[in-house]
């Protein structure tokens, strides 16, 4: 199915018209129809922000995920479990796949899947790291006696854990729209 066939039927299974995603997507109606024609393939911008209004990935309007080579799904593979390193090296998880991604951003599909990855991998650090810094002084506030630190680098720890081996399975199973996340820092 061609990109034209897929924007034109997930737009009618959410039963808006071209002008209702024009509107949602905050794109012309020209530029829709000239998707929906089959005379211009969204790239970049547009395509974005017709994924988002269509509520689905990039990838599923695409033919991206059909265009995954194996050796591509090895290097996306190779840059997300690269993040494992945070177990032994701190801000691991940030530095390998960085390295990793920033030797391979030539191809358009590991360049997106990496950024998806140490995009996430920075916002769990700063996150992880705000609670650790927290930790104490609610500890403290709420006269715990258990080691409320540990807890938390224990819990956050497993859940990127987690959330490494939910993205390697999608990574698989040649699904790109992965860590999907409100705010992009990359």
């Amino acid at each position: 199915m061609n990109t034209k066939s897929k924007v034109r039927e997930r737009r009618e299974s959410l039963g808006y018209t071209q002008s209702e995603l024009a509107e949602h997507a905050n794109l012309s109606l020209r530029t829709i129809q000239r998707i929906e024609s089959g005379k211009t393939v969204p790239k970049g911008h547009t395509l974005v922000v017709l994924a988002e209004a269509l509520g689905v990935g990039k990838s599923e309007l695409t033919n991206d995920t059909h265009d995954l080579s194996r050796e591509d799904k090895i290097k996306i593979k190779l840059i997300n479990l690269s993040a494992l390193s945070f177990m032994a090296i701190p801000f691991g998880n940030i530095i390998f796949p960085l390295w990793l991604w920033s030797k391979s951003r030539g191809n358009v599909l590991i360049d997106e899947a990496g950024r998806k990855v140490i995009n996430y991998q920075i916002i769990w650090s700063v996150a992880t790291s705000i609670l650790l810094i927290c930790a104490p002084f609610v500890q403290k506030s709420f006269s715990l006696t258990s080691p409320l630190f540990l807890y938390v680098l224990l819990i956050s720890m497993s859940l990127n854990l987690i959330i490494i081996a939910k993205t390697t399975r999608s990574i698989d199973k040649g699904d790109l729209d992965i860590l999907r996340l409100p705010i992009s820092i990359l």
